[in-house]
């Protein structure tokens, strides 16, 4: 069972014997992570050479004392219509530019949520500023979160302006692997298959939306180090089962109409 006590026994234990390696703080930012503006034809928008420090990111978002927002990844797009979205996420090894390596391994899980976080000329949003760690006192308890960050249901989060708060409102999530239950029911959205893929089809309204992304080995918080690892994603309009229906209705009547033109 997640206890937020063990939890953060284990953490200390682990930074007091000089074991841990804390993740690099960065703001929540969409640099390199735009997936585009969709207007409702089928279309697709890939990005590649992505990684994400460590494997528990998003699934440390799903227990009572939350999780931290720099161990997931944001990612955005825009709907100009009512669209079925098929959002895809996959491990990917390779080599940045630096030279430097970046495993594949991760075993993803993401959740959508329509709205974004600040964007220029606002400052970026991060869990520490005060107005963030405000906003998740009033909700969690005071001192009884770990960050802003929640992967199944909406929260807030702001800049050091205290700027009024980005609201993320929760749409849908999924993860790589068999359901979890670590001892408050089963997390719901397993694909039931750890293959370091994860997808999921979203009906969704016309507007903006994040992707938070991260791993879902609960885990690896408490190892020595965290791996970098890499990542694919893809966005893809699908036509809606109605459109289905009517491209093999059109197909059917080509048919047919060829079918007879050789019989007369």
């Amino acid at each position: 069972m997640k206890e937020t006590f063990v939890k953060s026994t284990l953490k200390y234990a682990l930074l007091l014997a000089g074991l841990t390696s804390l993740p690099a703080m960065a703001h929540i930012g969409y640099g390199g992570r735009d997936f585009g503006t969709f207007t409702g034809a089928p279309a697709s928008s890939t990005i590649t050479n992505q990684s994400i420090s460590g494997n528990y990111g998003w699934i440390d978002g799903t227990d009572s004392d939350w999780g931290d927002s720099h161990v997931v990844k944001a990612y955005r797009f825009t709907l100009t219509s009512d669209a079925d979205v098929k959002i895809s996420f996959q491990e990917q090894a390779y080599v940045t530019s630096a030279g430097a390596s970046i495993s594949a391994g991760i075993l993803p899980g993401f959740s959508i949520y329509k709205g974004l976080a600040h964007l220029a000329p606002f400052g970026a949003d991060f869990d520490s500023t005060p107005g963030s760690i405000a906003i998740r006192d009033a909700v969690g308890g005071v001192g009884l979160t770990e960050g802003s960050f929640r992967s199944l249901t909406d929260w807030s989060i702001t800049n050091t302006a205290n700027d009024p708060a980005s609201v993320f409102t929760y749409v849908g999530s999924a993860y790589d692997g068999s359901p979890v239950d670590y001892g408050t029911g089963v997390i719901p959205g397993a694909d039931g298959l750890a293959d370091h893929s994860v997808s999921g089809v979203f009906h969704l309204t016309a507007g903006d939306y994040s992707i938070f992304v991260g791993g879902s080995d609960y885990a690896d918080q408490f190892a020595a180090s965290h791996l970098a690892y890499g990542l694919a994603g893809t966005v893809a309009l699908v036509p809606e089962p109605e459109t289905y229906a009517m491209l093999l209705a059109g197909l059917g009547l080509i048919g047919f109409s060829a079918s007879r033109r050789r019989k007369l």
